[in-house]
């Protein structure tokens, strides 16, 4: 009798620590958009050191999964979630973490390397800025206290050259991923965004039309280079990788990686 109240007991511990091992809370989850600057901070810094790490294929999905309670928090960026989270948006049951911000970034717009046509684009860019029309495009989406001043920048001086292709064209092919508010559909499915309109604004200055084609932001370096589109015009934080690989014009824009959870 003995004995068997000493198995028992024996069994009772093994099913208390089974229990425990499998029943105890499981390690959160955090999602960022695969290839993103949301995805290195996700990866990188100790804040997400205990959380297990999932790349989805959008920032918007990324917003998805912590909305439906498949992901615990997002790294997205914060001028998405300017407009994109909280009341009166589709996502009115996510908040951002306070004092939760990493890697401060500048927006810039990607050439291929070498590309005289920065040139054209500088120079438009920071007359948008000048005469007004950067920021009233800007306030349209909240983002106009993010705006950067103007920018200097060198000459690039090209052998064969980008503009020349460019202009002869006569159409500038913006290479774009959707999501709010840079570039994404209306109701109505017609494109807006920030970016947008951006893009057509400086395109009228140079005498262009515009036009935008989504591409697999993992592959935009090749799309680039291939002369598939002609530039990166997508919220692309600025990094000396790219900025070695590609040619980037003056910064437009300061943003940050945020984290966005559910509301209580």
């Amino acid at each position: 009798m003995k004995m068997k109240k000493i198995l028992a007991v024996l069994m009772a511990v093994l099913m208390m620590a089974v229990c425990f091992a499998g029943c105890g809370d499981t390690a959160q989850i955090v999602v960022a958009e695969a290839g993103s600057a949301g995805e290195e901070v996700m990866n990188s810094d100790n804040y997400f050191a205990d959380f297990t790490k999932t790349p989805v294929d959008t920032q918007a999905k990324a917003l998805m999964e912590v909305a439906a309670g498949t992901a615990d928090m997002a790294v997205i960026d914060y001028v998405m979630s300017i407009g994109s989270i909280g009341e009166g948006t589709d996502f009115a049951n996510l908040k951002l973490v306070e004092d939760a911000s990493f890697a401060p970034e500048e927006y810039g717009i990607a050439f291929r390397k070498g590309s005289d046509a920065v040139n054209y684009v500088n120079k438009a860019i920071n007359e948008l800025k000048a005469d007004g029309t950067l920021n009233t495009i800007a306030a349209k989406y909240k983002l106009q206290d993010l705006l950067l001043g103007d920018g200097t920048y060198k000459q690039v001086e090209a052998a064969e050259s980008d503009w020349e292709y460019i202009k002869n064209k006569g159409t500038l092919v913006v290479g774009i991923t959707l999501f709010a508010p840079m570039n994404y559909n209306d109701d109505n499915g017609e494109l807006i965004g920030f970016e947008t309109e951006f893009a057509k604004a400086v395109a009228a200055k140079l005498g262009l039309e515009v036009k935008f084609q989504v591409i697999d932001w993992n592959s935009k370096e090749t799309e680039l280079a291939s002369k598939n589109i002609d530039c990166i015009w997508n919220g692309m934080t600025i990094t000396p990788e790219r900025a070695e690989n590609m040619q980037v014009t003056i910064p437009y824009m300061q943003n940050k990686q945020a984290v966005v959870v559910k509301a209580d």
